[in-house]
């Protein structure tokens, strides 16, 4: 969403503030049946899906993370759609429950290695941290992912599991930490911070040598 488009901009502040009051009404006011449900299920997309597509607008703006947001924007476009089809419709297929999943993680990742590459880089080690993040974050969403396709497991079948939930819970905490270290060490003042590219005139041919005593 171009930042000078001031109408759509608008617009989505008026749907937010619609679907929030909404879905706060609906869950203190309302009563518990399948309509009220609905309700607050959509605007519960809304806002959440919105909140993954803004993220990765936003980090989007920059020329080089370009790819980046628009894939952001098409997996959380892509989850709210199926989600709606299936809340609305009453549509309880699998297959469409699982692709609406694997769209929201990966939404949920892109918002979040978004997040991580809007802010400017002041040094490398706050570098390193956000390649590990960056790293951590995309392992841990295709061990999730990969979960999907897996059948359920029952209570018999948790021990064979254990090393795969001991490998996302680590992920998991490695993500975290990485994403901590990433504003922290950006405030760190070092020595030899990130230098910026500078493009200097090129000496005209035939120009004389300036760099040595005239006599």
């Amino acid at each position: 969403m171009n930042q000078n488009n001031q109408s759509l901009i608008k617009a989505a502040i008026a749907i937010t503030i619609i679907a929030g009051v909404a879905g706060a009404l609906s869950a203190i006011g309302g009563s518990i049946d399948p309509s009220t449900g609905k309700i607050y299920a959509t605007c519960f997309m809304i806002i959440f899906f919105g909140i993954t597509g803004t993220l990765s607008m936003v980090a989007g703006n920059k020329p080089e993370n370009k790819l980046l947001g628009l894939a952001g924007i098409a997996a959380s476009i892509g989850a709210f759609l199926l989600f709606s089809i299936m809340l609305i419709g009453e549509n309880g297929s699998e297959i469409l429950l699982k692709i609406a999943f694997i769209l929201s993680i990966a939404a949920i990742a892109l918002a979040h290695i978004s997040l991580l590459f809007h802010i400017t880089i002041q040094n490398k080690y706050a570098g390193f941290a956000r390649i590990a993040a960056t790293v951590a974050i995309s392992l841990f969403s295709l061990f999730i992912i990969v979960q999907v396709f897996e059948p359920m497991p029952s209570l018999y079948m948790m021990g064979p599991n254990q090393t795969m939930i001991k490998t996302i819970t680590a992920l998991l905490l490695v993500d975290l930490a990485a994403t901590l270290l990433v504003p922290l060490c950006n405030r760190l003042h070092v020595e030899s911070p990130i230098e910026q590219l500078e493009f200097t005139p090129e000496e005209q041919p035939g120009s004389p040598d300036t760099s040595l005593p005239i006599e």
